[in-house]
């Protein structure tokens, strides 16, 4: 069965401003909706002292109704619940039908207070995403247009109209109140939205000491998996010269040793390699049979005894990926699974095209039963027997193959034992997983 493994998200260093959470956006517009309530208030006020005729019974009721949502939104703030941004939506939908009915009420455009139509329209560009923005902006604008319809003509008692130095006076205020509204909520806006970046871009770098941490780790926990067949089989080796006398065997038995030495050399300066890539950032580039063939003489130097059979094909010229040392340690993985399960016979197939790079790793060992292959890789799961294995190593393996977005599947071989195909977009292998 297919065990599929998706390369997760990672977080990088954010090149874009990122939009306001909801929870803020609704916290700014009851902050804005508090100060316009109250601007309200006094310009009926100040309408009526003035002796200016408007329906003032209405636009109170208006200004109460507002008032009432705004007490509402800000009772629901306290209580710390998650906003969505349809809320949001929701709030400057009501702001601008309140905000329309009493400019329609007060003399539509002639009042000089249609200039905060401009506000609304900046608060639906900052808080709300493209597509509700747009919708936000043509609701703004068929506000514009009601009020210039039926706007009602501002009059003072007896059917006079405004003077002029009172309409000089509104066109003054309303102006100011846009302009210092409007630079106000920006102000803030962006700082939130800088201080949003700054804890991003923090993250970023934390993520990015950590997946080296964490890539350095697992490479070093490999290496131990892969160290530990050539001592044992130093280990043995040496138990055995102890005892023998033949000169000839002796020799052999050194030769032996001293291919494991080198092993054992190789694993480590891999290792020193890996960290000193994931230090500076820039990997070699390396033909994928020439990374292939590597990968198969490491495995019979590890295991000199192994019969293992190595053929690989694809389409000319041969691609180049990074030289991956957690790529080769994972093959490496398998292969010694491979030849504990059946020395004679292991097999290591590769084929390429541009898109894509599979390997296969094959036993003629007993097999794994199919109800246990979905937990190879998942878990520290093994059957080998007590003692002889963890689960680690397919662990790593899988890890590795997840990292650069490929997939690990194992199936029972015809004819009896086990195969393990990884399949991997040539791509990834072309530009690195982190």
């Amino acid at each position: 069965m297919d065990l599929t493994l998706e390369r997760g998200n990672a977080v990088t260093t954010p090149t874009a401003l990122p939009s306001v959470p909801p929870e803020e956006s609704l916290a700014l517009l009851s902050r804005l909706r508090t100060l316009a309530i109250a601007g309200q208030a006094v310009a009926i006020g100040a309408a009526m002292v003035l002796d200016v005729v408007l329906p003032a019974a209405a636009m109170v009721v208006i200004v109460v109704a507002l008032a009432g949502f705004n007490g509402a939104a800000l009772w629901r703030l306290r209580r710390r619940r998650v906003a969505t941004i349809g809320e949001v939506g929701l709030a400057l939908g009501l702001d601008l039908a309140a905000f329309t009915a009493l400019i329609v009420l007060s003399g539509g455009v002639a009042n000089p207070f249609h200039l905060l139509f401009v506000l609304h329209a900046v608060l639906v560009a900052l808080l709300l995403p493209p597509g509700l923005a747009l919708a936000g902006t043509a609701l703004v604008l068929a506000g514009y247009a009601l009020a210039h319809q039926f706007g009602q003509p501002l009059l003072v008692s007896g059917g006079h109209p405004l003077p002029a130095s009172l309409g000089w006076l509104g066109d003054v205020l309303a102006f100011l109140i846009t302009i210092v509204v409007t630079a106000g909520f920006i102000a803030r806006l962006v700082g939130v939205l800088r201080a949003q970046q700054r804890l991003l871009h923090d993250a970023a770098e934390r993520a990015h000491r950590d997946e080296m941490v964490v890539r350095i780790g697992a490479l070093a926990a490999g290496a131990a998996h892969e160290l530990a067949t050539p001592l044992t089989t130093m280990g043995l080796l040496a138990t055995q010269m102890q005892h023998e006398n033949d000169a000839q065997v002796l020799r052999q038995d050194a030769a032996t040793l001293q291919a494991q030495v080198e092993s054992l050399r190789g694993t480590l300066a891999n290792l020193g390699a890996a960290a000193r890539h994931a230090h500076a950032g820039s990997r070699s580039m390396l033909r994928v049979d020439r990374l292939l063939d590597r990968i198969g003489e490491r495995q019979r130097r590890l295991r000199p005894g192994i019969g293992l059979s190595c053929r690989w094909e694809g389409a000319l010229p041969v691609p180049e990926v990074i030289d991956d040392p957690a790529f080769e340690q994972a093959v490496l993985i398998l292969l010694n699974n491979a030849a504990d399960a059946a020395p004679q016979a292991v097999d290591l197939v590769a084929r390429w095209s541009e898109a894509r790079l599979d390997v296969e790793v094959c036993d003629r060992g007993a097999g794994v039963p199919e109800a246990m292959r979905e937990r190879l890789g998942r878990m520290f799961f093994t059957t080998k027997p007590p003692g002889r294995g963890t689960g680690l190593g397919l662990v790593l393996t899988a890890n590795v193959v997840r990292e650069r977005g490929g997939t690990l599947r194992f199936s029972a071989r015809e004819g009896g034992g086990t195969c393990v195909e990884i399949s991997l977009p040539l791509a990834k292998l072309q530009i690195g997983s982190g």
